[in-house]
């Protein structure tokens, strides 16, 4: 491989657009411009916003693929952060808008386009590519929200998955880590989806408990910080230690405890539910683990206290 070719790979964008302005578009074009690159946005729905001193530039997708045609940025990337049930529509409507600006192929205004879903894969774009666009996707593993942008940088330290065109891949690594001061890693399309599922375990499954836990303590006037340090320190033991590292009152068997518990809940049938569904759950994993051998009578014991919790609910 020459050097030219070389630093051809490396180069990152000089020009960005950014399908579609969620959280993650607005987080992405928020973090480009501060690194100084020139950023547009074009609104998949509605109306662009009128331009202010601290707008994005924003455009329909017609008025933006007419200035591409005309204008011909060297080194333009188009980022896809549409939802991604929305992705193989935006293809589509790229594709057909184009050929109503321009008869160049697609490559000559964009020279990569990556979305940023995190069970979808750069497969997405076959047909883009085969208009000489480079393609991959890119999923940041970090919840976002409306307020992202109000942070200094929500890429910052995050570990982002890469997977696509093997000749984009060295330039969309250099753009996560000098760019967005993340952590990028290249993944097949297999691992990529396997990280997506196990995020939504870890994350998304989470806030139903935590939220029940912050409501508990709010309506008795304490303050959800309380958990914090227990929270984190369980969430690190979990990932790295697994089961064997659990604590707490199922895995002791502790009977009495787990039934001051469930009294304690009784206010609240809703996470009385979830505690005694979760220590079902829990019972069954630890089971399997052989974590309850020789204590079956105890075991046994705890179950028939949740059982009857449990049916005193059905019968409410």
């Amino acid at each position: 491989m020459s050097k030219t070719h070389t630093s051809m790979q490396t180069q990152g964008p000089t020009t960005i657009s950014i399908l579609g302005k969620g959280a993650v578009g607005t987080a992405l074009a928020t973090q480009c411009r501060a690194m100084n690159l020139d950023v547009s946005v074009v609104r998949m729905h509605g109306s662009p916003m009128t331009s202010g001193s601290d707008s994005f530039k924003e455009y329909t997708l017609g008025a933006w693929l007419k200035g591409v045609s005309e204008k011909k940025p060297s080194s333009h990337w188009v980022f896809c952060t549409v939802p991604d049930d929305s992705i193989p529509d935006t293809v589509e409507r790229v594709l057909d808008s184009w050929t109503h600006v321009s008869r160049d192929p697609l490559s000559k205004g964009l020279q990569a386009i990556i979305h940023t879903s995190g069970v979808r894969t750069s497969q997405d774009f076959e047909r883009v590519k085969q208009q000489g666009v480079t393609a991959a996707s890119m999923h940041p593993i970090q919840t976002f929200h409306k307020d992202s942008q109000s942070l200094s940088n929500p890429f910052s330290s995050i570990q982002i998955t890469l997977e696509g065109d093997e000749s984009l891949l060295p330039s969309l690594v250099v753009f996560c880590e000098q760019t967005l001061q993340a952590q990028p890693i290249r993944v097949t399309q297999v691992q990529k989806q396997q990280i997506h599922a196990a995020a939504v375990l870890s994350s998304n499954f989470l806030f139903p408990n935590l939220s029940l836990a912050s409501a508990l303590l709010r309506d008795a006037d304490l303050s959800p910080d309380i958990l914090d340090p227990l929270v984190q320190s369980a969430a690190h033991k979990a990932l790295h230690e697994g089961l064997t590292a659990i604590s707490g009152p199922i895995a002791r068997l502790d009977t009495q405890t787990v039934q001051r518990n469930l009294d304690a809940l009784r206010s609240h049938p809703t996470a009385l539910k979830r505690y005694i569904s979760e220590s079902e759950f829990l019972i069954h994993q630890l089971t399997e683990l052989g974590h309850f051998e020789g204590k079956s009578e105890d075991l046994q014991d705890l179950r028939a206290v949740l059982t009857k919790e449990s049916e005193r609910l059905s019968d409410e």
